[in-house]
């Protein structure tokens, strides 16, 4: 994860590495860490293979407060289509209060962030 300039940040997961619920958390302090008080759009990488638990998905991780007051909109790349599958049915169970959207590649994706931040 890092900042790459003002109120724009990229989380890159990668292969071989499995999500669960504990990681979400330690990514949700390092964004908070990143943004400080600033609004912020997040760039998310997921590789085709990503591994995860299941509890991962049954888990809200932005509705809580502070994502909806930093996180201004978010734009995840997925790669492979189980990965964009079950990102799709994440965001059907959990939608969030600002904008997000899921793309194929991150050209496309950092084109739309680049929109949607606060100006």
């Amino acid at each position: 994860m890092s900042l790459v300039e003002p109120g724009f940040i990229e989380q890159r997961f990668r292969e071989g590495v499995k999500l669960d619920r504990a990681g979400f958390e330690e990514n949700r302090a390092a964004r908070h860490l990143l943004a400080g008080k600033d609004t912020y759009v997040m760039l998310s990488t997921l590789p085709e293979d990503i591994d995860f638990e299941l509890s991962v998905l049954g888990t809200d991780h932005f509705g809580a407060a502070e994502e909806i007051e930093g996180l201004s909109a978010l734009a995840v790349v997925a790669h492979g289509q189980l990965t964009k599958g079950v990102t799709a049915i994440f965001f059907k169970y959990f939608p969030p209060q600002f904008p997000a959207q899921v793309f194929n590649n991150e050209a496309d994706a950092r084109a739309w962030l680049m929109e949607q931040r606060p100006r």
